[in-house]
């Protein structure tokens, strides 16, 4: 079985963390999120994944390599971003001859992938969608069900009126005939463009998922995955923290040097930082090679962006240090 793997996106709403290493690459409970990912994938006999690239391409390849858990990986680069259905189409080449898995790189689940695969070809639709029950349908695609999960209506992110609290969690079995029905050579939103016209043609089955899952789209999505995962934080290697330090659901990168007597809440610390003594993070997002003065306090909401030096308080919530 093969698997195609959207790791291309810039992570904007991740800023600045992704200004130094792409999304896919963040750490969890000490791997990254890819690994996550892949380890999965290796379960279900998974034996090639495509990794369709494009910001900090080269970070990917060089953490994975040719291969990584068992599977042959081959890197697609998008010389422009080509959205959710673009990358599908340019992967075609090496996804025609069988049934496929789509995967956005930037979801941890524990999705059972060999169940999705057999449940699409049971159903002999042209696509199968993982789907996750959530209280709040309007940042997803939500869907409207007809007999035996069959997907009669496809709605990407509904403002209001959402047919169910089922969404897409971002997972997919395709079938090669998608490719049929995707453009060429520009970019295209696969939820948007694609999966509506299949539901009209009763060719999209919805695989309802009742595990845990998470979409990281911003900080505290974040947090909450690592959590998920790990009761304690997530501390980099080579990363030093000094004595009275108290580090509660954050996540430290590595080769951070952390003085004593310093209280980290609910934050993220880049790779390569240098934090002082009595210092107070809370709620507040770090990049790589920042460095804090001893006694600084830094606010709530608080954004320091890579190579910054913080000599100052930061009182005013929600600051921005770029």
């Amino acid at each position: 079985m093969k698997a195609l793997l959207l790791v291309g996106g810039k992570a904007t709403r991740l800023k600045p963390l992704s200004i130094t290493r792409p999304k896919c690459l963040f750490p969890l409970a000490g791997k990254p999120i890819i690994d996550h990912i892949l380890e999965g994938l290796s379960t279900a006999s998974v034996s090639e994944a495509i990794l369709a690239v494009n910001n900090l391409a080269d970070k990917i390849e060089e953490h994975l390599g040719p291969e990584k858990y068992g599977i042959k990986l081959r890197y697609n680069l998008e010389n422009e971003p080509l959205g959710t259905g673009g990358p599908i189409k340019l992967a075609e080449k090496h996804l025609h001859d069988e049934d496929f898995l789509v995967l956005n790189g930037d979801i941890l689940s524990f999705i059972d992938y060999a169940e999705l695969m057999n449940r699409h070809k049971e159903e002999g639709s042209i696509a199968s969608i993982t789907l996750k029950q959530v209280e709040d349908p309007s940042r997803y695609g939500a869907v409207r069900f007809g007999t035996k999960d069959r997907i009669l209506e496809f709605i990407e992110k509904p403002e209001r009126d959402a047919p169910s609290n089922w969404i897409n969690a971002g997972c997919y079995a395709l079938s090669p005939e998608i490719f049929e029905y995707i453009p060429t050579g520009r970019k295209v939103s696969i939820e948007r463009e694609v999966y509506p016209g299949l539901a009209v043609k009763e060719q999209l089955y919805g695989y309802r998922y009742t595990g845990k899952w998470i979409d990281i789209g911003v900080p505290s999505d974040y947090l909450r995955a690592d959590k998920m995962l790990s009761d304690k934080p997530t501390v980099g290697k080579g990363t030093l923290i000094g004595q009275n330090t108290k580090i509660t659901d954050s996540i430290i990168w590595e080769n951070t040097r952390i003085g004593t007597n310093t209280s980290i809440q609910n934050s993220v610390i880049g790779s390569h930082c240098t934090i002082g003594n009595n210092v107070k993070i809370t709620d507040a997002v770090i990049a790589d090679n920042v460095r804090i003065e001893d006694l600084i306090i830094i606010a709530k909401g608080t954004k320091i962006w890579p190579n910054k030096h913080i000599e100052t308080n930061i009182t005013s919530p929600n600051t921005e240090i770029n």
